[in-house]
């Protein structure tokens, strides 16, 4: 499975193994694992630009998912369904300054911060959303669990 990591800014360190890692356990617990994904970690101005353009929303905010564009018309639909899932998922952009800004508020550590942020992006990317309470709390709680440390011996 194809995890690319974009890094667009160079005032915060990313741990791109950890979010290969991350966003790859998600997509296989979605029976996903061979879906494309990009992260990119991203500077506020360049988020906000995003937020902007494709969201009609004139501030930056944490993270941002853009889901790949479904084929359409029976022709496609028809290879679709041979192919299977489609092979691309999306983007998740994430604000390393918006990020590095939630760590020092919740007193986490940056990288914790920014793989919480991936996993929201990538979770939006698979259809999970926040907008009712009940759809709320089952995404904080598929959050948690993949935050969760790796039990020891099992790496």
């Amino acid at each position: 499975m194809p995890i690319a990591i974009v890094n667009k800014q160079s005032r915060h360190r990313i741990d791109r193994p950890a979010i290969r890692a991350l966003v790859s356990g998600i997509l296989d617990d979605h029976n996903r694992g061979e879906a494309e994904v990009t992260v990119v970690a991203a500077t506020d101005a360049f988020v906000h630009r995003l937020n902007l353009a494709y969201r009609g929303v004139d501030a930056a905010t944490d993270v941002l998912s853009f889901g790949a564009p479904a084929r359409s018309g029976r022709r496609a639909a028809r290879r679709a369904a041979d192919a299977g899932p489609e092979p691309v998922l999306g983007d998740v952009v994430v604000s390393t300054d918006r990020a590095a800004a939630q760590a020092r508020e919740r007193g986490v550590p940056l990288r914790r911060e920014m793989l919480a942020l991936v996993a929201h992006g990538v979770l939006h990317l698979l259809g999970h959303d926040h907008e009712r309470a009940v759809d709320r709390r089952r995404m904080a709680l598929l959050e948690r669990r993949y935050l969760r440390p790796a039990p020891k011996g099992s790496r």
